[in-house]
């Protein structure tokens, strides 16, 4: 409320409560999303909603599965808030990103409950991966600190849809470990929230923070020894939510923010994107359940689920470090420009790391129960 006397206002202004309201708003996503997901273990188990061990998984027990039902219910109303603080990009949040998220999510209920055909799963996310660039536009191009951008051109569509439909599965492979998808989940979101703040993205800022917020309730389950998983439905819809991400980022400012947001997803995307390599060049089918993926062979070696987990999500910390950091104008651009290289580092050190522990201890069968 305004003064009409000359005297100060009785109230600060909302834009002015803004700074708390909103870090208020993202506690009650976390305590939400927390209790629907205890709420959720119990009609798990009740309805027979069981993971069991197989192929693709790391853990050797029936665990719950499908509280991400939890994470894109609290995820969708929270943005549903930001969509109304900010008329302008309500299209673009609600129909250029959520609904494409929630029909990833849908499917992912329907694969929990009766696992589908692989090409047919392929085939709706291609769908959902095309409907998202036509609302929301194609990834244009990227754009270093201090050097040119480089226009994808005629490529911008396929790179696009490419970028969305691979990070859907891999995000979706990271659900086999326990507190693998959730830390994870909760270190991407905060990286790429730090990311648009610093753009000035603010509603794509509060959509990766509630994101982050809604995985962190969920993690409070899913550490190990997990209690839940998941699911489909819930893997596939975070794959999709930051994928969306630096493509919601809108004007010239989308080309800045891409690098410095997937920077902080690279271990998740690494690893799925090696492991496919190895069964192609193997011979293998690579869209078969298989657990060749670098944290299975951490698992089977001998490493705890919960070291796992926090190796993957301090590996993704780096990169969410390094994404700020470019875009902090502060640091000189011919050094910004160079941060991802590190990334290329970590990569070949994480691989030499790994296949040297493996080649060392013998690892577990793939048919055997992993060590807890």
């Amino acid at each position: 409320m305004n003064g009409t006397d000359g005297n100060p206002p009785l109230f600060p202004s909302l834009d002015s409560l803004e700074s708390i309201l909103w870090p208020g708003f993202a506690v009650m996503v976390f305590v939400a999303t927390a209790v629907l997901v205890d709420m959720l273990i119990i009609l798990s188990t009740r309805f027979r909603l069981v993971d069991l061990p197989n192929r693709r998984s790391a853990h050797a027990l029936p665990t719950a599965r499908g509280a991400g039902v939890a994470i894109v219910f609290t995820t969708l109303v929270a943005s549903c808030v930001a969509a109304w603080r900010w008329p302008d990009l309500a299209y673009r949040i609600l129909a250029g990103a959520m609904v494409p998220c929630l029909i990833v999510a849908v499917v992912g209920i329907i694969d929990d409950l009766r696992p589908l055909k692989a090409l047919v799963r392929l085939a709706i996310q291609v769908g959902v991966a095309v409907t998202m660039t036509i609302l929301l536009g194609p990834l244009p191009g990227i754009a270093l600190p201090g050097m040119s951008s480089f226009d994808f051109g005629v490529f911008a569509w396929p790179l696009t849809i490419v970028w969305i439909v691979g990070l859907i599965n891999a995000f979706n492979f990271m659900d086999g470990a326990d507190g693998m998808a959730g830390l994870g989940a909760v270190v991407v979101g905060l990286s790429m929230a730090a990311v648009a703040y610093s753009v000035g993205a603010l509603a794509p800022m509060l959509v990766a923070a509630f994101a982050a917020a809604a995985a962190g309730g969920f993690l409070i389950f899913n550490w190990h020894p997990a209690r839940v998983f998941m699911g489909d439905v819930g893997s596939g819809f975070l794959g999709a939510i930051f994928a969306a991400m630096p493509i919601l980022v809108r004007d010239s400012r989308i080309e800045e923010a891409f690098v410095p947001m997937a920077l902080a997803l690279w271990p998740y995307v690494y690893d799925p994107f090696v492991s496919v390599l190895r069964r192609v060049w193997n011979g293998k089918n690579p869209l078969e359940p298989h657990r060749e993926f670098f944290f299975h062979r951490l698992v089977r070696s001998g490493v705890s689920h919960g070291w796992a987990s926090l190796f993957y999500g301090a590996l993704s910390a780096v990169g969410g470090v390094l994404g700020i950091a470019m875009v902090n104008p502060l640091i000189p651009a011919e050094i910004r420009c160079w941060l991802p290289l590190v990334i290329v580092a970590l990569a070949a050190a994480m691989t030499f790391g790994i296949e040297l522990r493996c080649s060392r201890v013998p690892l577990e069968p793939v048919g055997g129960a992993p060590p807890t």
